[in-house]
């Protein structure tokens, strides 16, 4: 019995810390920044510092009042024919935002634009180990230590 409930709490305390922290995302704003991203935990005082900074260069960056809903982004202006990078953002923002919907203050022709927005830690641009992986280990351990109580 006191095996089976070990078991149980060790695999709830792994499943349960990647969600209990705040997400967290990559954060630059500039295409040289963005070779080596800082980190930023998601907040209404980084999403808000993230959408003064988008104001300016977009026209419709919505105001909202706080939220416990964010999510990292990350959006790229760049030019087609030689895919020069003009502008690059990573960081957190309010799901409410809608980065990838957008428009560019300065509309010059050739521009193109690559958006991406998820839900999980460092998921802009590059993973790290996910909510699953920690499963994975927490259960093998979980097991280790049922197997060493026996």
């Amino acid at each position: 019995m006191w095996k089976n409930l070990i078991f149980c709490v060790v695999l709830v305390a792994f499943v349960a810390v990647p969600f209990a922290d705040s997400l967290t995302c990559s954060k630059c704003n500039s295409p040289s920044g963005c070779k080596s991203p800082s980190s930023e935990t998601c907040s209404n005082s980084t999403a808000n510092a993230n959408k003064n900074f988008l104001e300016g260069y977009h026209s419709n960056v919505p105001t909202v009042n706080g939220s416990l809903n964010f999510s990292c982004a990350n959006l790229t202006y760049y030019h087609a024919a030689n895919y020069t990078h003009t502008f690059e953002f990573l960081g957190c923002v309010f799901n409410e935002t809608n980065v990838c919907n957008l428009s560019l203050n300065n509309t010059s022709s050739g521009w193109s634009k690559k958006c991406l927005t998820c839900g999980t830690d460092y998921c802009n641009p590059a993973g790290t180990f996910s909510s699953s992986v920690y499963t994975i280990l927490g259960s093998a351990m979980a097991v280790i230590l049922a197997k060493a109580l026996s």
